[in-house]
């Protein structure tokens, strides 16, 4: 038996495609991934199972209430998809007066049918595509006391569900909302909120959720949210291929809108990014300035419409402390602050 680390494997995208197989639209292919389904251990596939399993993302429960983290199938057993129930966890070794060798068993990860699981501190994680999801929504200073609506959108239409860790310093959860979003897909911790959510085709409202926050303390929207890891790790699944992305969230201007976002790492000693939203394509201009208002460095350049990022490195800025970065267009301009550590 091995019943440590329940979450090992298990996401929103089994989620999903668990969902598929019980409404008929794709089924599971092997008698392995039935078995990893069935959570409640009850011979059977059902939502019931995806209680569980949303649970477990969302930190609600650490185990499963029926099973434990794997099960060891006889490796000797012929099992099909038509009757995956058949499986036997013991082997039998009659007068053990020899070294038994090939006494083998198939190890299935409880809630993991897309097979990611680590079975060991070796296994190497699956390499993800060079690809994110943006998840904006318009920054503000808040004040103590203030509710605010806080909507996370992006401009992806080829997004079937995501999961995430919300890390909220200042901030209380009111009321969470969204295309088919309920009170089942999220959990609330301390300072932190975690979400679960998929769905069998593309969401259609780009607006994904709407947050009503409660300011507990005065600050920057885009200083007091951001993901994690923590509890329930950070993805969306993109396309009809299911692709997990990292999710990028953004405090900045409506989607589309210009926008200069905060720079990451900040402080920071050595480099940072800079990243910003241009409503159209065209020149920009970013200015490095101290307290003081002297220019130490201007970057210049022309830009594509949507995200854009620079590269700043210390010895480029010569200086330390407080800096302000200012973004202009022809149209709009902004300005944000930055730390750097000499």
């Amino acid at each position: 038996e091995k019943n440590d680390d329940y979450l090992n494997g298990v996401s929103t995208l089994d989620i999903i495609l668990i969902q598929k197989h019980i409404l008929g639209q794709e089924l599971l292919q092997s008698p392995y991934q039935m078995i990893a389904a069935d959570v409640t251990s009850d011979n059977n596939i059902t939502a019931v199972d995806l209680i569980e399993i949303r649970k477990l993302i969302l930190g609600i429960n650490d185990e499963f209430t029926n099973s434990g983290s794997w099960k060891f199938v006889n490796s000797d057993q012929e099992l099909t998809t038509i009757n995956p129930w058949l499986y036997d966890q013991t082997r039998v070794i009659a007068d053990l007066d020899t070294d038994a060798s090939g006494e083998d068993f198939i190890g299935v990860k409880i809630g993991d049918v897309n097979g990611n699981a680590q079975a060991s501190l070796n296994t190497q994680e699956i390499d993800r595509r060079n690809d994110n999801v943006e998840i904006l929504f318009e920054d503000k200073y808040v004040t103590e006391g203030e509710l605010v609506e806080v909507i996370l959108s992006s401009d992806r239409s080829d997004i079937y569900g995501y999961q995430f860790t919300m890390d909220l310093t200042g901030l209380e959860v009111q009321d969470v909302t969204g295309e088919g979003v309920t009170k089942e897909n999220i959990a609330i911790h301390s300072n932190m909120m975690t979400m679960s959510y998929g769905q069998l085709l593309p969401i259609a409202n780009s607006e994904l959720l709407s947050l009503t926050l409660k300011a507990t303390n005065d600050g920057q929207l885009s200083e007091m949210l951001s993901l994690s890891n923590k509890i329930t790790r950070s993805e969306a699944y993109v396309g009809t291929s299911l692709q997990e992305v990292n999710i990028d969230l953004r405090g900045g201007q409506e989607v589309g809108q210009f926008a200069l976002y905060q720079n990451e790492p900040n402080p920071f000693a050595d480099q940072t990014v800079i990243g910003f939203d241009l409503v159209k394509d065209g020149k920009a201009t970013i200015t490095f300035l101290d307290v003081t208002g002297k220019v130490l460095k201007v970057v210049e350049g022309d830009y594509n419409k949507g995200y854009n990022e620079v590269k700043i490195n210390q010895r480029e800025i010569n200086a330390s402390g407080m800096i302000y970065y200012k973004l202009d267009t022809e149209e709009n301009t902004a300005t944000r602050h930055m730390i750097v550590i000499d």
